[in-house]
């Protein structure tokens, strides 16, 4: 090939930002009016992709061995915008049509195996940064001593540190090593010697662990202090494993240590607003009982969205265990809790999904809910959603104090888009019916005010007057609720059987316009098909079948087929003619 002159260092930055998740990335080089010979060409793409084909950094795809036909058509379509990725599309876009083809002749002549999948796996809030746990480990010599080998305590009133939350963790050195809290007296002889790295590097580390059962130090009633901590399951999560950074599990924590710490938060030993709240008034023996009961439970690390079990599709169950830290506020199933809390059955998932989000994002003002969704993906916010969907709403009994028939007239107008009796057929548009009274009354009160945005609300209740608004609110509260359809997820092995029919057995594709999928990157495969359901990657059958599906299932999918096996490429005698061409 010709050689021509060039300016390489913009390509090869280009590419650099190909695994980046983000549509949008990346420095243009479609200015640049020539690209470099055929082997500078490759060696910019084997920044990403490895001299193999086969780096799955940054969840790039693996190339290696896929089908040339396919890889052609896949570098014209980030030229023409059917990809959604700027980085490539400045990479290849002043690509010629034979430079296109070295390209996909280069890798799909490649035989290297395609390993290590799952280092592409998304990445999380709960994930971990495996150079701070080395690093943590080092500095964690110092603690064996005091809280165990592995972090699990061993010394009566000393806490287990295995699989503490890491935000939780730091708060509470910084609060030792400061002298806000008391009664361990050895921790600040560590003030100087930690720097903030290394307590982030001993947070990434014990996060890391995992938790087990501590030494047992407490003679109190299992039975009853299961029945203290119904009241702790909506900021401790079920059985004391929190799915919250902020907040500590406490399930398997050392009995002694749980007890002196209740106490300390009773007596104004420990300040932290929520926790004396929850504690005041208790008696010793009840702290006891609690205690009792939470070193007992069986701990697990925290689990952000993915199942709890390896390889079960359980989306419902996954999204319970993530709802039982919603009970303390909004009831038991979503039913109801505290006055000013909304009820959350009787709403969509769509909907329930998009205030959640809202709430994680901050676009919707309130602390509380933000410390508490600020860490779910987006894949544990949908099994939420999906839960609370599925809930039957029982009678509301915090009803209004307003005229229910005077509220009946007014929320007429309100028909054409909360529905008729108050139950939205808008999957987007939250039914109303059995709500809460009090939350109502506030909702409405910010929309009219604008403190809550949206305009078509704003424009419905300003003219409102207090008492309309409270009538309003006592109709709509006084009204039966209703679950609504829900189309549940279905189990990975329903799609496969459709996706088989085009990438073959096991994603083993051997049609030459189709990629074979088996053993490809994990993250990829999760991008690729959240891209084809919503419409950002143009392909009429891959968009046709995907519209619709959930994000559990596709990741599910996505699982699946990184964990398939690609054979060993074999070509026979045509191929190997044709690709030597």
């Amino acid at each position: 090939m010709k050689s021509r002159t060039i300016f390489p260092a913009f390509l090869l930055i280009a590419l650099t930002a190909c695994g980046s998740e983000e549509v949008g990335t990346g420095f243009a080089v479609a200015s640049v009016p020539e690209l470099v010979d055929e082997q500078g060409i490759i060696a910019a793409c084997n920044i990403c992709h490895g001299k193999d084909g086969a780096n799955s950094d940054n969840g790039v795809p693996f190339l290696a061995g896929q089908h040339q036909p396919y890889l052609i058509a896949a570098i014209r379509e980030y030229v023409v915008g059917e990809r959604q990725h700027t980085a490539m599309r400045d990479a290849v876009v002043a690509l010629t049509d034979a430079e296109r083809l070295s390209v996909a002749k280069h890798y799909a002549r490649l035989d290297t195996p395609w390993k290590g999948a799952g280092k592409g796996r998304p990445a999380s809030t709960g994930s971990i940064d495996k150079h701070a746990v080395a690093a943590g480990k080092r500095i964690a010599r110092q603690c064996t001593s005091c809280h165990g080998g592995k972090g699990i305590s061993t010394r009566p009133g000393v806490p287990s540190l295995a699989g503490l939350q890491p935000d939780y963790f730091k708060r509470s050195l910084r609060a030792y090593l400061s002298g806000e809290r008391v009664g361990a007296d050895i921790m600040k002889n560590f003030k100087y010697s930690l720097s903030t790295r290394d307590m982030d590097n001993l947070a990434a580390y014990f996060a890391a662990l995992k938790p087990g059962k501590a030494a047992l130090a407490t003679k109190g009633s299992v039975k009853q202090g299961r029945k203290s901590a119904a009241s702790c399951v909506g900021c401790h999560g079920a059985n004391g494993n929190s799915i919250n950074p902020d907040i500590p599990s406490l399930a398997g924590q050392d009995g002694r240590y749980l007890k002196i710490a209740l106490q300390d938060y009773r007596d104004g030993g420990r300040k932290n607003a929520l926790m004396e709240a929850a504690v005041a008034g208790f008696s010793d023996r009840r702290i006891d009982n609690l205690a009792a009961y939470y070193s007992r439970q069986k701990p697990a690390s925290p689990a952000l969205g993915g199942s709890s079990q390896p390889g079960v599709f359980n989306p419902l169950g996954d999204g319970a265990k993530l709802a039982a830290s919603c009970d303390g506020c909004h009831g038991k199933n979503g039913n109801g809790g505290q006055r000013g809390i909304p009820r959350l059955t009787g709403l969509s998932p769509d909907y329930l999904f998009t205030a959640i989000q809202a709430y994680k994002t901050g676009e919707r003002k309130n602390e509380t809910m933000q410390m508490f969704t600020r860490t779910l993906s987006d894949l544990a916010i949908e099994k939420v959603s999906l839960f609370y969907a599925t809930q039957e709403p029982l009678e509301n009994k915090q009803l209004g104090e307003g005229d229910v028939p005077a509220g009946e007239k007014i929320g007429a107008a309100c028909a054409g888009c909360h529905g008729e009796q108050g139950v939205s057929t808008d999957a987007k548009v939250p039914s109303l019916a059995g709500q809460d009274a009090v939350y109502l009354l506030s909702a409405i009160r910010e929309y009219a005010s604008g403190k809550r945005r949206h305009e078509a609300m704003t424009d419905a209740v300003k003219g409102l007057d207090k008492q309309a608004i409270e009538d309003v609110a006592s109709w709509y509260a006084a009204l039966s609720g209703a679950r609504p359809e829900v189309r549940l997820p279905e189990p990975p092995i329903r799609w496969v059987v459709k996706c088989d029919r085009c990438h073959g057995p096991a994603g083993n594709s051997e049609q030459p316009d189709k990629p074979i999928i088996a053993g490809q990157v994990e993250s990829y495969l999760l991008k690729s098909l959240i891209a084809y359901r919503d419409g950002t990657r143009k392909h009429s059958m891959m968009n046709a079948m995907l519209s619709g599906m959930s994000l559990s299932e596709i990741t599910a999918l996505a699982a699946h087929y990184a964990r398939q096996s690609r054979p060993e490429k074999k070509l026979d005698k045509a191929q190997s003619v044709s690709q030597a061409k």
